[in-house]
């Protein structure tokens, strides 16, 4: 008989349980088995990764340790359904690193061993579906080889990234020739509308926030503008909308515009199922191959999630800042041509991301870095000025997937407007 979810907390003394889990464990029929994770599986990770004896016994010891405890077995298998099942809910990244107060020994290798359990389970729900398993048979190894490699140099259990590490332990995101794509569900602050005449994309920011004379959020990299700042103001009729335009160059207007909402249909609102694109490292960053990925994941979708209404793609990155227009070369990066594909906006995130990903420390100085590149270089003396960068967001209708490549979204008044309005908050 399957024990009341308070009684399973009461019992393990989770320390970062999700929450809004219980009306799933409601649902959950337990499951049988009597193992955490095959011990097949197991002998093929020990040695595919060549683990060390002594590497080997702790990992199998934490997992009967696991498994003596019933409580906290048959919990943790209704976790992993869970956790195996979000995605397909697009839920959000609630889960965090755990561990029990049960688990008097191995509890730092509880939420290693968590993912690890999630692997078999996931791939025979995609199987179940009728994807094939090229698809997803090397997915859930792409974060296992530094995990495991941090137990063999040091004996670090820790998941450095659990949310993230999340959606490959349980084959929920896809690389589709270039990119990652996993289904998410649009919240921002804004919706998009289509003229439909003339096809012109439009976004209006909702109401209520407060903006700098750039159109950034004010107090983005903790820079205020007081005398500047502006409100957004949404004001809906029957047959109109008057509202804050956000520029596709990744900015909220400081002028309100107004739609006849005969002429603009609306093409993207709060609730509905985006593809989240990931860009991992290496070459090929460029339009022609975002265009095909794009397009293998629609289809994908398309075929094997079709109870998926799949309205675009979303994405979020320093690649997108468009202040990497005033320092690259527009004609000839590819950082430049990829981000003028998107619909751009703002979020609250700062340069942080930048500082990461060139300079190598998400509070790196960039005046006491070795500078060896030409974007360190030309990211550094567009600083030195007191100007920062900005992480944004963008968004790439279904409708315009096919136009990636010939700057859908944007005009050349769109960008001379950005060049006269960007940084204005520093005059």
């Amino acid at each position: 008989m399957k024990l009341l979810f308070k009684e399973c907390i009461k019992h393990c003394g989770f320390d970062n349980l999700p929450e809004g889990i219980e009306e799933f464990y409601d649902m959950y029929e337990e499951d049988n088995r009597e193992y955490l994770i095959e011990r097949s599986f197991l002998n093929h990770l020990f040695e595919k990764y060549h683990l060390p004896r002594e590497k080997q016994d702790l990992i199998l010891k934490a997992c009967q340790v696991v498994e003596e405890d019933t409580i906290l077995f048959n919990f943790t298998k209704f976790l992993v359904w869970d956790m195996c099942s979000a995605r397909n809910r697009c839920d959000v990244d609630n889960y965090k690193i755990m561990s029990p107060a049960c688990m008097v020994r191995y509890k730092e290798l509880y939420s290693f061993l968590l993912l690890l359990s999630c692997v078999k389970p996931a791939m025979k729900l995609l199987n179940d579906r009728g994807v094939p398993v090229e698809y997803y048979e090397d997915i859930p190894y792409r974060p296992m080889e530094n995990q495991f490699k941090k137990l063999i140099d040091s004996g670090d259990t820790t998941v450095s990234d659990f949310p993230w590490d999340m959606n490959f332990y349980t084959c929920a995101i896809f690389l589709m020739d270039r990119f990652l794509f996993i289904p998410c569900r649009f919240e921002d602050n804004f919706t998009m509308y289509r003229n439909v005449k003339t096809k012109k994309v439009i976004a209006l920011r909702f109401a209520g926030e407060e903006f700098r004379r750039d159109g950034q959020l004010n107090g983005i990299n903790e820079v205020y503008d007081e005398y500047g700042k502006f409100t957004s103001e949404w004001e809906e009729g029957e047959n109109s909308i008057t509202a804050n335009p956000i520029s596709p160059m990744g900015y909220v207007k400081n002028k309100k515009i107004t739609l006849n909402k005969n002429e603009w249909k609306s093409e993207l609102q709060q609730g509905d199922i985006l593809l989240a694109l990931h860009v991992p490292s290496g070459p090929g960053y460029n339009t022609a191959r975002l265009k095909n990925s794009m397009q293998l994941a629609l289809e994908f979708y398309d075929k094997y999630f079709p109870e998926l209404a799949i309205k675009g793609f979303w994405s979020e990155s320093w690649l997108y800042d468009s202040r990497l227009s005033l320092v690259l070369d527009n004609d000839k990066s590819n950082i430049i041509r990829v981000q003028r594909q998107f619909y751009l906006y703002p979020i609250k995130e700062g340069d942080s991301m930048l500082r990461y990903e060139v300079f190598g420390d998400w509070k790196a100085d960039p005046n006491k870095v070795e500078l060896k590149t030409t974007l360190q270089k030309a990211a550094r003396d567009y600083m030195k000025t007191g100007r920062r960068f900005n992480t944004l967001s963008m968004v790439v209708l279904r409708e315009d997937m096919n136009k990636v490549g010939s700057d859908t979204y944007l005009t050349r008044e769109d960008i001379e407007e950005y060049r006269s309005t960007v940084d204005s908050h520093l005059n």
